[in-house]
């Protein structure tokens, strides 16, 4: 699939084209997708971020409606269009999230994008359906710093649940989760301290103070008071989110072994953002671990490696899972004791990792 240019001689007389990624006038076409851009950069960006997904679908929903005769047919072929626009709906909202995780800004707009659309054909201008679009266009805009364009999606996404109390606390806490950021990264740290608050607070209303899907709200917390250089708050928050996401995945991992009761599943999306979130405590704590002359950095960084082993038996990457629980096993062993609990909790968790792997030999 490449770009073209566009043929002026069969250009409908009237019709603009506009590219899918900045609204300017197009002079490029996609060769085999009814989709327009001004630049083959864009075109690049919108077929690596989600085109390739989707092209095929929106041939189909672009194509001009064939003479159906009854009412009866006419309303069955509206209905499959509409659960094929839902269906890529949660297709670009994904995609676009699993960008946002791994940091490629420029790559998860072209989602966020393409889900507004779908969202406003299938909802409606007005609808309350609209934010989580909205919020991924922000968080993407943030990530390339585009302050201006990130605070004016965060004002439509804010006017939208004005106008919808029913929205619910999950949305408020996505909502003040990105004004928390947009604040940081315009220095402004007590707004951003006061959104992330509130952002912990709606959180915790939908979620639980200690269900892991509140975890990311105390890490951004814990963000800014380590950009404020307060070691202790940033301590105290992150080992908050440690302790959740640690206490999460040892009841699953010992529901997986037949001990306890089954544990609420997290998407793949939200076990990547784990990942990246421990990774950066783990290292904010090893780098200060050299400051502490009583191994409490150590063990804290030890704590974090573990965790990360844990969540990559849940992704099933045991090789990695068994590297980062070998490093916290000689730690914990060398810091707190041979036979200290948390050091025979990482034993026992390394032999269900050697048994797993026997099993896939």
């Amino acid at each position: 699939m490449t770009a073209i240019a566009i043929s002026q001689l069969s250009r409908p007389k009237g019709v603009r084209y506009e590219c899918e990624i900045c609204g300017k006038p197009a002079t490029l076409e996609c060769s085999d997708c009814p989709t327009y851009y001004c630049t083959h950069e864009h075109f690049d960006i919108d077929w690596r971020g989600i085109r390739h997904l989707i092209a095929a679908d929106v041939v189909v929903l672009r194509e001009r409606p064939k003479l159906i005769g009854s009412e009866e047919e006419r309303e069955r072929r509206n209905e499959e269009l509409r659960a094929i626009r839902k269906e890529l709906l949660e297709l670009c909202t994904e995609q676009s999230q699993k960008f946002l995780v791994q940091g490629k800004y420029e790559l998860a707009v072209p989602g966020a994008l393409q889900s507004l659309k779908f969202a406003i054909e299938i909802y409606g201008g007005e609808a309350k359906e609209l934010v989580p679009s909205y919020l991924l266009l922000a968080e993407a805009n943030l990530g390339l710093r585009r302050l201006k364009i990130a605070e004016e999606f965060l004002s439509l996404a804010n006017w939208n649940i004005l106008k919808h109390p029913q929205a619910g606390s999950s949305m408020m806490s996505s909502l003040q989760r990105n004004f928390g950021r947009l604040y940081a990264a315009q220095q402004r740290y007590t707004e951003a301290l006061q959104a992330f608050a509130t952002d912990i607070y709606y959180s915790s209303r939908e979620f639980g103070p200690e269900n892991v899907r509140s975890a990311p709200s105390y890490f951004h917390m814990g963000r800014v008071f380590q950009s404020h250089k307060k070691a202790d708050r940033t301590a105290a928050f992150y080992q908050k989110v440690v302790e959740i996401y640690a206490s999460f995945l040892q009841s699953w991992l010992q529901a997986d072994q037949g001990v306890g009761e089954a544990t609420m599943e997290i998407s793949a999306v939200e076990v990547e953002e784990a990942i990246e979130i421990i990774k950066h405590i783990t290292e904010y704590r090893e780098k200060r671990s050299g400051e502490d002359a009583g191994g409490a950095g150590k063990v804290g960084a030890a704590e974090g490696r573990y965790t990360l082993g844990l969540l990559f038996i849940y992704t099933s990457e045991l090789g990695v899972a068994k590297d980062c629980v070998v490093s916290a096993v000689d730690t914990f062993a060398a810091t707190l004791g041979d036979t200290h609990a948390r050091t025979d909790q990482c034993r026992t968790t390394l032999q269900v990792i050697e048994r797993k792997m026997a099993a896939e030999s």
